[in-house]
């Protein structure tokens, strides 16, 4: 499988920590800390014109979805808006990688595995000549020492983020005549409620790409 240099990569936390490695090799990265798959951020974020005149779509997102039967049953409605939204000349080939949750893992969602998931997604991509599985989660489950480090057990290391970026550019890409970008875009503001100050309190400083403690 081959990902065009200048593929567009969209996701969380995940895709964000591996940014720096990807924008090095070419490959634009737009992701938001904590963000699940959804019809208005593919929607969103797809349509901008970095995502419109790239040669193809990466998509890591899911490690902040549930899983559930709920999930199963709106992946065809992602993936319809993915198809909507794909209006390049050819029309832009998708790689989505596959989340992976390790059994540590201790969160809100750890009732729920991403297995069914990602088994959906791989019977999507069998139907549609234009998806493609980027297999991270296998490759994750085989190597758990990768998410040691991360207290949420969420994270991969440095070595699990390089075989991320391997599975994407391939092994020994070479460096791009110029770094791709890197948009980090903010989470949204809680609207006030009754319950919550209209003007809430200094947050602390921001996680680094290794520091994060949500997908």
């Amino acid at each position: 499988m081959s990902i065009p240099v200048g593929a567009f990569v969209l996701g969380d936390s995940i895709s964000l920590s591996i940014a720096p490695a990807l924008s090095r090799l070419g490959y634009p990265v737009t992701g938001r800390v904590g963000q699940s798959a959804s019809d208005e951020y593919l929607r969103d974020q797809l349509s901008t014109p970095a995502a419109q005149q790239a040669p193809a779509w990466v998509i890591v997102l899911g490690t902040n979805n549930r899983g559930d039967e709920t999930d199963l049953a709106r992946l065809d409605d992602w993936l319809r808006t993915i198809r909507t939204a794909r209006a390049g000349k050819p029309r832009q080939p998708v790689f989505w990688v596959t989340p992976h949750r390790p059994e540590e893992y201790s969160g809100g969602m750890s009732t729920h595995t991403l297995d069914a998931f990602n088994e959906a997604l791989r019977e999507e991509a069998r139907l549609r000549p234009w998806l493609h599985v980027v297999d991270f989660a296998t490759l994750a489950q085989q190597n758990p020492q990768w998410y040691e480090l991360d207290g949420a057990r969420l994270h991969p290391d440095e070595e699990g983020q390089q075989a991320l970026v391997t599975l994407i550019a391939g092994a020994d890409a070479p460096d791009a005549p110029a770094p791709a970008p890197i948009t980090e875009i903010p989470r949204p503001t809680p609207k006030p409620t009754a319950s919550t100050p209209a003007d809430p309190a200094p947050q602390g400083p921001e996680f680094t790409d290794m520091e994060f403690s949500n997908g």
